[in-house]
């Protein structure tokens, strides 16, 4: 019996950027793909996107490299990656998606390959390359953004088995629901927030009355 099992976890992610189709379908019906994979795409993620901020040629590089703040690198790679996550599996669970969170959480992880590689890429061309060739660094984080934008349509169309106008509701869906999410959790620290603010005057308060 387990040699009739599918074999798990032997999807090379570098599979589905050339052959979505069959490596995301793979990852549905074989229950093949990395969750450690998935972890190690998010982390350098953040690293590249720390590194285009700080790395990029002076010429192109208009950011102040003394203020640098890591938390809101990380609030807009592995949070951002959280919460489409958590948004596309909520938004899927409520319109009959077959895909598991797990499954959403590899498939937006591999999705980003390509993204990921032109971010380094442009960070390292930046400093060999004159201003003037500058549009061929744009150009080349526009075709990957395109290309990772591709592989998110395929990947979660082959795991929620929708159709395209469907998935493109899904996903529609799935940024109002990461919007309702932010706005939940401001909503909840500024309420947080002043009530820390209330009852620290109340105990101030009462030590000086006392």
């Amino acid at each position: 019996m387990s040699m009739m099992q599918p074999s798990q976890g032997r999807l090379n992610p570098f599979r589905c950027l050339l052959h979505p189709f069959d490596g995301f379908y793979a990852m549905k019906e074989e229950g093949k793909g990395s969750r450690v994979a998935a972890a190690v795409i998010v982390f350098i993620f953040f690293l590249a996107s720390v590194l285009i901020r700080q790395d990029t040629g002076y010429t192109f590089n208009t950011n102040d490299p003394d203020a640098l703040n890591i938390w809101l690198i990380a609030a807009k790679t592995v949070v951002l990656y959280g919460l489409w996550v958590m948004g596309n599996w909520a938004v899927a669970t409520w319109m009959e998606g077959e895909g598991k969170a797990v499954q959403v959480a590899i498939v937006s992880a591999y999705a980003m390959i390509p993204y990921i590689i032109a971010m380094v890429l442009t960070t390292w061309l930046s400093n060999v390359m004159l201003q003037e060739e500058g549009a061929f660094l744009h150009y080349m984080m526009v075709i990957a953004m395109i290309w990772s934008g591709i592989l998110m349509l395929i990947g979660m169309q082959t795991i929620h088995d929708y159709g395209f106008v469907r998935n493109l509701q899904s996903l529609l869906l799935t940024v109002a629901a990461m919007a309702i999410m932010v706005f939940l959790a401001v909503l909840f620290y500024t309420l947080f927030q002043q009530a820390y603010v209330f009852l620290l005057t109340i105990y101030n308060e009462l030590l000086f009355r006392i």
